[in-house]
């Protein structure tokens, strides 16, 4: 049964068409109906209905304006226009909205019940072309030379020329359009249970169901290129300005993750490089979302992990350390001090069955400090602060192996609980800093979650993910809930109109202040005042 919602200002339309419908045999629930777009774009959040079925010409917002929203937010969503205007302006605007379908009103219940049983079987097909393991084994086995993924593999794993990476693409028709650059590294979540116990045929099948997905919604906007890794994840190379390419990158991250969720009913992780100027620079921007990838012990699965939000300045080249330097921190920045000292014991019986002379030894030392001073400053806090102003002058009393290694598992574990405890500050102090600034700004209507952003510094979806932690609420919920106080405190201490408080509160329409008031208090601010009135008295 598909999930289904009429909106339409005219009280009359949305009553005869929920009442003479029959809604069950065209395989629809009906899950509300409202008199304007912005009730609307509310009860699409809330029921994440299949089909909306919107009038043009209502109040607050007009359909098309909620038909754009939408399709921006919810992919896989149909919109249906119902209008009784005729003018071809509006069907050309519709469809550059991808709009599903174009009705006219006054609406003829047999052929709305034909158009619903059309609309079904779409859905149906739909649905089952990507439910159809048996087309996803057949297109598994025939998809993709083994040159091409050879080649992307490549690009993100070895340093290549700029002439060498154009003319490759060109050979394999591969088009990726500048002057900006970056790397978005997909990774399927597990269903539940310890990790393993998924078949393997199964798992392969589901990454393989992650690499269809993303690859049909990225290169239908023609935004880039996706490939399957070595190491069972997905990675997309992405192209366009640079002013907008980020932006770009957490939208179709975004799409993807609902895509997967909806279809395969799994959680995606997604890490995000930093931009580059060249495609032979995708390679640090790969290892980037390769490391973002790797902070979802920290901020939990199923987010978008953009490398600016868990790393401040340059990453280190991890070419300029031992493999062993790389997975050490790794273990660090993502607070797996097990995994740490697990390092440490594959790096000394190493150390003890080679027979390294002791000057080797100390030299690792001092590498392994060296990277430790560069992890805490990039984040751009005070090493001195753990490490002291001398450091490296706590090497040379170390008189063994073992020594060595037991001091560097307690520096690992120092480490590791500044690190989280700075984190925890910055995000605080930044929290409180945008709370300030909603505070200061709620009056204006045009304040809004990216601007909110822009003022700390943190992507949408990081900063969307810490407030609701931080506040227990939405942003937007948080807003309302601050401008109807204020609006509270102004009934009944003032007598301003309600238009005034209105504007006063950051709402630039009166009658929707007035919905939006009673919606949240059972009351219109007339009667609220009144209420405060008897009160008083």
């Amino acid at each position: 049964m598909y999930k289904i919602i009429i909106v339409d200002d005219e009280d009359e339309v949305r009553e005869g068409v929920k009442q003479l419908t029959d809604w069950e045999s065209c395989g629809f629930e009906l899950v509300g109906d409202y008199s304007n777009g912005r009730d609307a774009l509310e009860a699409v959040e809330r029921h994440r209905p299949d089909v909306v079925i919107t009038d043009i010409n209502m109040p607050y917002m007009d359909g098309l304006e909620l038909a754009a929203l939408i399709s921006a937010a919810y992919r896989e969503l149909k919109i249906v226009i119902l209008t009784g205007y005729e003018d071809f302006d509006y069907a050309k605007r519709a469809i550059k909205l991808k709009v599903t379908e174009y009705l006219l009103k006054p609406i003829n219940l047999r052929e709305f019940t034909q158009f619903l049983m059309k609309m079904k079987r779409e859905l149906d097909e739909e649905q089952a072309r990507m439910e159809d393991m048996s087309l996803l084994r057949r297109r598994l086995n025939e998809s993709f030379p083994l040159l091409r993924e050879r080649f992307l593999d490549k690009l993100v794993t070895v340093p290549m020329a700029e002439s060498d990476i154009v003319r490759k693409l060109q050979y394999f028709h591969l088009t990726l359009e500048g002057p900006a650059y970056l790397t978005v590294l997909f990774e399927l979540e597990e269903a539940g249970g310890p990790s393993g116990t998924e078949a393997s045929g199964a798992a392969e099948l589901l990454r393989f169901a992650l690499f269809n997905i993303a690859q049909e919604i990225i290169e239908e906007e023609q935004a880039g290129i996706v490939f399957q890794t070595r190491d069972d994840k997905v990675a997309a190379l992405l192209g366009g300005p640079a002013e907008s390419i980020e932006a770009q990158a957490q939208r179709l991250a975004s799409h993807i993750a609902q895509a997967v969720q909806k279809y395969l009913k799994r959680e995606t992780t997604a890490g995000i490089g930093r931009i580059c100027q060249l495609k032979s620079e995708l390679r640090v921007s790969y290892q980037e979302a390769c490391s973002a990838l790797e902070y979802r012990f920290l901020l939990g699965k199923g987010n978008m992990i953009s490398i600016h939000d868990v790393e401040y300045g340059k990453r280190i080249s991890s070419s300029a350390y031992y493999e062993f330097e790389k997975r050490l921190l790794a273990a660090v920045k993502t607070a797996k001090a097990d995994q740490a000292a697990a390092v440490l014991d594959d790096w000394f019986s190493e150390l003890k069955r080679s027979g390294a002379a002791e000057s080797s030894c100390y030299g690792c030392l001092h590498r392994v400090m060296a990277a430790f001073i560069n992890v805490i400053s990039q984040t751009g806090f005070d090493d001195s602060k753990l490490l002291g102003e001398d450091p490296y002058a706590r090497i040379p009393p170390l008189k063994s192996v073992d020594q060595m290694k037991g001091w560097l598992e307690e520096l690992c574990r120092s480490v590791i609980s500044f690190l989280s405890e700075q984190r925890t500050n910055r995000n605080h102090s930044q929290l409180e800093d945008a709370l300030l600034y909603i505070n200061d700004h709620y009056g204006s209507p045009e304040l809004s979650l990216q601007q909110v952003c822009r003022h700390v510094y943190l992507s949408p979806s990081y900063f969307s993910a810490l407030f609701k932690q931080h506040t227990g609420d939405t942003f937007v919920e948080y807003l309302t809930r601050l401008r109807l106080n204020k609006a509270k405190e102004l009934l009944a201490a003032t007598g301003l109109k309600a238009y005034d408080i209105a504007e006063r509160v950051g709402y630039a329409d009166p009658q929707y202040f007035s919905v939006i008031f009673k919606r949240n208090t059972g009351m219109t601010p007339k009667e609220y005042r009144a209420g405060t009135k008897e009160n008083g008295a």
